[in-house]
């Protein structure tokens, strides 16, 4: 029986990593707007880093760490703060990216390529509803049955199907927008960069005003 469950849970883990990285987010900005100016493999590497982030989060879930969910929960105030800023900054620096087809571009590329791992990794791990979307799911969704209490086997098992669900969700998007990338001119491409800083210092500023409200209340 246990074998079987092995089994689900490879696929189960894998639609958990598509479903919480599906929802248009920061960084499905950043790695469309990756994909339309440089191509393929550096809007990979920005979607790698929001798999890692997401595997991060799976394993505080799956293994039940509640040390680090009361972390979480006691500093949620500054984990916004801190996500919130780095979404702003990001953001402010996409619209003043170059677009494809120019030389500052091309050599903004390999230098960003070490960064964007990072970068959407943080984003990743200081949205704090991300971690309770995982608890959520392993808790009421998935249960016991699938992920008994000190059955690390499964528990590592679901950890890496979900990171594998995430990257495959990030590969797919990357291959589709770098497929029609040719199709956008420089000048659209300004635009598209505008509206995504645009979007990326929203979500940002929509995570501080957050802090604030709940002070508020």
């Amino acid at each position: 029986m246990g074998d079987m469950n092995n089994l689900l849970i490879i696929p189960v883990g894998i639609l958990i990593g598509i479903v919480v990285s599906a929802p248009v987010g920061p960084v499905n900005v950043i790695c469309i707007g990756r994909a339309l100016r440089f191509g393929f493999w550096p809007a990979v590497l920005g979607g790698v880093g929001a798999a890692v982030g997401d595997g991060v989060l799976a394993l505080v879930a799956a293994f039940g760490i509640s040390a680090a969910s009361e972390a979480v929960a006691h500093h949620d105030h500054v984990i916004k703060l801190v996500g919130g800023a780095i979404l702003i900054l990001f953001g402010l620096r996409v619209m003043l990216m170059t677009p494809h087809g120019s030389a500052r571009a091309d050599a903004h590329m390999a230098d960003s390529a070490l960064r964007i791992v990072p970068a959407t990794f943080l984003i990743t791990i200081t949205n704090p509803g991300a971690l309770l979307g995982f608890l959520a799911i392993f808790g009421g969704i998935i249960g016991n049955r699938m992920l008994p209490e000190g059955d690390y086997t499964a528990a590592g098992l679901m950890v890496l199907s979900v990171s594998g669900g995430a990257l495959l969700w990030w590969t797919g998007l990357a291959a589709f927008v770098s497929r029609i990338r040719h199709l956008v001119s420089d000048r659209t491409l300004r635009r598209i960069n505008v509206v995504s800083g645009v979007l990326l210092a929203a979500f940002g500023t929509l995570l501080i005003l957050r802090v604030g409200l709940d002070k508020l209340i």
